[in-house]
């Protein structure tokens, strides 16, 4: 005689400690909207912070290429020129318009004050300061490069 599978259901006596089916994953906590907005409104300031830097530094980039797209086909009276001019450009963009204002020998010496002994315009000798108010004067290839080198130095580091 064939016998039907039992089952067998235990009943327990109190249904209070049986755990729930599952935990659902969403909606998550009311505190991770306020974690993801923060780090959306952090990455937004970021983003501002260097634009910003960027667009505030375009004077520099400018006159950077200005000095490298022309330097070469100048005279050396105009090359010594052009790099004063920069400066002075670079001033004023800064808003220190006394300074730009002030004498060539007197801002080099201001200039020269903040910057390392390796980039200082009195290195480049008395040509490169007093060079705009001379008649004629030549420079040698290699002082020409190195003024062009300082004054990009100081264009890319001064802090006005």
């Amino acid at each position: 005689m064939p016998t039907a599978p039992v089952q067998a259901t235990i009943d327990l006596p109190n249904k209070a400690y049986l755990l729930p089916q599952s935990i659902p994953m969403w909606p998550p906590v009311w505190w991770t909207w306020l974690v993801l907005a923060t780090i959306v409104l952090l990455i937004i300031g970021v983003v501002m912070f260097f634009y910003r830097r960027h667009q505030k530094y375009a004077y520099r980039r400018e006159a950077l290429s200005t000095i490298r797209a022309t330097s070469s086909e100048l005279t050396d009276k105009a090359c010594i020129l052009l790099c004063h001019e920069m400066i002075r450009r670079c001033l004023i963009s800064e808003g220190q318009n006394e300074i730009a204002a002030l004498p060539s020998v007197t801002l080099l010496q201001k200039i020269d004050s903040i910057m390392p002994e390796k980039h200082r315009f009195s290195a480049l000798g008395s040509d490169f300061v007093n060079g705009l108010y001379r008649d004629h004067i030549e420079l040698t290839p290699e002082q020409r490069k190195e003024m062009i080198n300082v004054t990009c130095y100081w264009i890319r580091k001064h802090h006005a």
